[in-house]
């Protein structure tokens, strides 16, 4: 690690650990699998980018005896800011057809609540889901400009800007393996 590695990742407090966060998301595995035991044709829908890691080590945590199906779509409202623009960007929506099937949407931040208020009534409008739940790695509720509650949260924290396990700052930091806040 080069010493301006080094002097970038000093600028990030640690707010949970790699071993908090795996602990909580086999608590959320427990819970998805024991509300899915028995649901024919569940299908996981991954918010990418920010989302990947943790839908990817929830989905080892899931024990259900149906095969579950994995879709990806790139939603976005942050772009290169700390905070979001306000507008849903959705560059990447291509799904197929998911009409009356269960739907998990795995989402990394819920913050204004825009993205996945807008997410979730397009998934409604589109397939008419038989269920249609979201799990959420982090919630922000003191940001929220749109009414909206997760199904399943991870971790619900306070108005601070937080890069790591997924989530970045401009492209940068999804590698960490804990949630740090960022400070520019």
């Amino acid at each position: 690690m080069t010493s301006a590695q080094q002097s970038k990742r000093a600028q990030v407090k640690v707010i949970y650990s790699a071993e908090q966060i795996q602990a909580r998301i086999k608590e959320l595995g427990k819970q998805i699998s024991k509300d899915y035991s028995g649901v024919d044709k569940p299908v996981v829908i991954g918010v990418m980018k920010g989302a990947i890691c943790f839908l990817a080590d929830l989905l080892r945590e899931v024990k259900i005896d149906q095969p579950m199906q994995v879709e990806f779509v790139r939603l976005a409202s942050y772009g290169a800011a700390t905070e979001s623009s306000g507008t849903v960007q959705a560059p990447y929506l291509d799904l197929p057809n998911l009409y009356q099937r269960n739907i998990i949407v795995v989402e990394d931040i819920v913050d204004s609540g825009r993205t996945a208020h807008f997410f979730m009534n397009y998934l409604k409008d589109q397939f008419d889901p038989k269920s249609l739940k979201l799990a959420c790695f982090l919630d922000k509720p003191s940001r929220r400009a749109v009414e909206f509650t997760a199904d399943y949260v991870g971790f619900t924290i306070e108005d601070l800007f937080v890069i790591g396990y997924g989530l970045d700052y401009n492209e940068n930091y999804r590698e960490l393996p804990y949630l740090g806040e960022y400070t520019p």
